[in-house]
């Protein structure tokens, strides 16, 4: 062999030897983690798991509840400090309720609050099937913490988060990670220390967890674990704030018979449509109404509520004139009244919702020249639910 081609296959072999057997360290640790957590074939066979136990925030120590699946999903039910907080994850997107934020009704969660909760899912470290789950793990040293010699493994996420882990270098056992974490919906840097491991059905995992960011410091005190309980999937559907549940029954396809008042005082025929109603988003109630009364137009009308005025509002877009009105009203008995005084119109117009059946309900609309003071019939809208 030519001298000059074997120096350079040993210059090459100089320099990837460091690179292999760094790799061969990181295979080996993270291998030694996962026996010492009980063994990858025991761990497959986990496909739920249920945690039970105490909750320390702002000096309150409280119940603590929360479900995780194999597939990354993940519900809790907890009182943070004097507010119950809940939080679901359906392993990519997720929702919350957490009055803290001065918020009473579920919310989606963030990118960063998504990081989170993917690791909230983790049923212990994320290093069981990391390859599959896209995570990348590099071996940075050993070291000393605390006076404790550790391994220091740097995790990146498959969405990009770097995390650093520090696993005991006698038990392979997780000692800390530093990792983002959120306050307030934002994200910032935590540390997360990890003791008390128990063993349960084979399985070892610790039962005290206490993280730590800002000036915050919250701790976990694992009382009981459930290995393989029911998970209800209802429990990742994110809810409906309790005025918009109020209009839920105008959900659905309906046929529509539009009638005009006349000045006899008597209902004229004036046709059939067809409406669609339906949630476009959790808290916003979307029907969709061709109108033809001589030019055909497009209605889009949105149904919400504004808490910050206690009432509903309502607005409808008309695509012919492309005019777009606001409404607000609230629920008087069972009635549903809005009009648009909140625009300052010189003609007022109302509409009111009565007679809700199971399958049918009125919409009826008048006028008013005199800001609201008398009311003139003008049509009626009667909505019957299709087969």
């Amino acid at each position: 062999m030519n001298k000059k081609i074997y120096q350079l296959i040993l210059v090459c072999l100089s320099l990837c030897l460091p690179s292999l057997l760094m790799a061969e360290n990181v295979e080996t640790i993270i291998a030694k983690h996962i026996e010492a957590h009980g063994g990858l074939k025991k761990w497959n066979q986990v496909e739920t798991m249920k945690i039970t136990g105490r909750f320390t925030a702002f000096s309150i120590e409280k119940e603590y509840m929360a479900w995780k699946t194999r597939s990354g999903q993940y519900y809790a039910d907890f009182q943070l400090g004097q507010h119950r907080v809940i939080e679901a994850f359906d392993g990519k997107k997720g929702w919350t309720i957490d009055p803290w934020q001065e918020i009473s009704y579920a919310r989606r969660i963030n990118s960063g609050e998504e990081n989170v909760f993917a690791q909230k899912a983790e049923f212990t470290s994320p290093f069981f099937n990391y390859k599959e789950k896209g995570h990348q793990v590099e071996f940075i040293g050993k070291e000393k913490l605390e006076r404790l010699d550790v391994f220091v493994l740097k995790l990146t996420r498959s969405n990009g988060k770097i995390e650093k882990w520090y696993l005991d270098a006698n038990t392979y056992l997780e000692y800390k990670c530093e990792s983002k974490w959120v306050d307030f919906a934002s994200e910032m840097p935590s540390e997360t220390f990890f003791d008390d491991f128990r063993t349960v059905d084979g399985l070892v995992m610790p039962f005290f967890i206490e993280r730590t960011f800002w000036q915050r410091d919250r701790v976990i005190q694992i009382e009981d674990v459930e290995i393989n309980p029911g998970f209800d999937q209802n429990w990742l559907i994110m809810p409906k704030r309790e005025e918009i549940k109020k209009l839920a029954f105008m959900q659905g396809n309906w046929n529509v018979k539009i009638e005009a008042f006349t000045r006899r005082g008597t209902w004229r025929p004036m046709g059939q449509t067809r409406s669609v109603i339906d949630f476009s988003d959790t808290n916003i109630l979307q029907e969709k109404i061709k109108l033809e009364p001589d030019l055909p137009r497009n209605m889009t009308i949105n149904y919400t509520y504004n808490e910050a005025k206690g009432k509903y509002r309502i607005s409808i877009l008309d695509d012919l004139s492309s005019t777009f009105e606001v409404f607000e009203g609230d629920f008087s008995d069972q009635d549903f009244i809005f009009d648009n005084s909140v625009e300052k119109e010189e003609t007022y117009t109302q509409f009111s919702i009565s007679d809700r059946m199971a399958n049918s309900f009125i919409l009826m609309k008048k006028v008013s020249h005199d800001q609201g003071k008398t009311w003139q019939q003008n049509s009626r809208f009667t909505y019957t639910r299709c087969e």
